[in-house]
């Protein structure tokens, strides 16, 4: 077992070593080679994406949530093609959303979890971890 000196001495020496890294430029950016900062880099980018999505689905939600309670929604012919514009829109966001939650393949189980994400969405609700 070392000594508390010998362990002080060993970490000084941690401390007195000189590391110098080379940064790879390409492209006028700096290469990134770690495999662990790619990863996080991915994931945030991922968690953008979704944010946005999930946004941009509620923004249309909301839209049409609005033109669907308007009182000449089934006699006014323009509020009527408003109303299938604005149910187009939410299909496309909500497509978006359900892609990036369950990738190109999705399982049933995968459709029950986006089922209760999607209504959490919705609800406004605090998403947390079952564990």
């Amino acid at each position: 077992m070392k000594t508390e000196d010998e362990l002080d001495a060993e970490i000084a020496k941690l401390f007195d070593e000189v590391t110098t890294t080379k940064v790879d430029m390409v492209n006028g950016k700096p290469r990134i080679s770690d495999q662990a900062t790619i990863d996080q880099m991915e994931r945030e980018e991922a968690a953008r994406r979704m944010e946005e999505a999930c946004g941009l689905f509620l923004t249309r939600e909301r839209e049409f949530q609005r033109i669907a309670q308007h009182p000449r929604v089934v006699t006014d012919p323009q509020m009527n093609a408003l109303w299938w514009d604005r149910l187009e829109a939410v299909y496309v966001a909500e497509k978006a959303v359900q892609r990036l939650f369950m990738g190109p393949q999705s399982t049933v189980a995968d459709n029950k979890l986006y089922t209760r994400f999607r209504k959490l969405l919705l609800d406004g609700s605090k998403l947390r971890a079952d564990a």
